[in-house]
């Protein structure tokens, strides 16, 4: 019921403002579709990309879109851990709730105007669906919970990476540059270098957020055992950020203001 009464509150906040709201929703929507607009663009020149058809390549942009939308909607309010919460003091006000902390984190930054990027991200896996030949239907079925267990894996890791703040107490973070990486996992990774797949198979499991996930209704079956073992490994991500960010608790003090 607290969890629930906290997301319309949130929800109020940001519509109290529609101007502002609306301008970051487009916004963030046009960033998004720079990435389509290039997918289009190319494939108006070539038939495919290293084996892979278009259809296939706009399929895997638009899951991991649709991931990355998921994640900054409910994972977004990590991003300001350290700055607002840890080193600026709020976290003294969550504390003091009936409500697990890092859950609060959560819902006070509800990220409503990313929604339309995880439309944008169905759209286009909608879109590219028809021209990717038979998919067993059970395959489909599994699609809306690899998208969700792919914005666990990015939530997972954003919190750990944002709970070094405990440690640290900094104002600035690196989530930025390493999540950079998560850009490549929009494509299909033969494409790239084997170290970094490599990397963003084991170091930074960030090939679990996009396209090992949405190759499972794809014909490439090497890739399926991946995807099979996705949502272990999103909840294993979310698992272990938690952890952290409960252990960050521990270490702890209040800013006294």
């Amino acid at each position: 019921m607290i969890a629930w009464k906290m997301i319309l509150q949130r929800a109020k906040v940001r519509l109290a403002y529609r101007a502002d709201f609306l301008i970051m929703a487009v916004g963030d929507v046009l960033l998004a579709a720079v990435g389509l607009l290039f997918l289009t663009t190319l494939f108006h020149h070539l038939p495919g990309l290293g084996g892979w058809s278009a259809a296939e390549v706009l399929y895997c942009w638009g899951f991991a879109e649709a991931a990355v939308g998921l994640f900054f909607v409910v994972f977004g309010g990590l991003f300001v851990l350290n700055q607002r919460y840890i080193v600026g003091g709020e976290l003294d006000r969550v504390l003091l709730r009936p409500l697990d902390p890092y859950a609060q984190v959560l819902l006070d930054n509800v990220s409503w105007e990313d929604l339309p990027v995880l439309f944008l991200g169905i759209g286009a896996m909608a879109w590219a669906a028809p021209d990717l030949g038979d998919v067993a239907a059970w395959r489909w079925a599994m699609v809306p919970l690899l998208v969700v267990t792919s914005a666990c894996v990015l939530g997972g890791l954003l919190t750990t990476v944002s709970s070094a703040g405990f440690h640290l107490h900094h104002r600035g973070t690196s989530v930025g540059l390493v999540f950079q990486l998560s850009t490549f996992t929009r494509y299909p990774l033969d494409l790239f270098h084997p170290a970094l797949r490599l990397l963003l198979t084991f170091a930074l499991p960030l090939g679990f957020a996009g396209f090992y996930p949405a190759s499972l209704v794809l014909h490439a079956t090497e890739w399926h055992p991946y995807a099979l073992v996705q949502p272990v490994v999103g909840i294993a991500a979310l698992a272990l950020g938690y952890a952290a960010f409960r252990f960050g608790l521990t270490r702890y003090a209040s800013s006294g203001t």
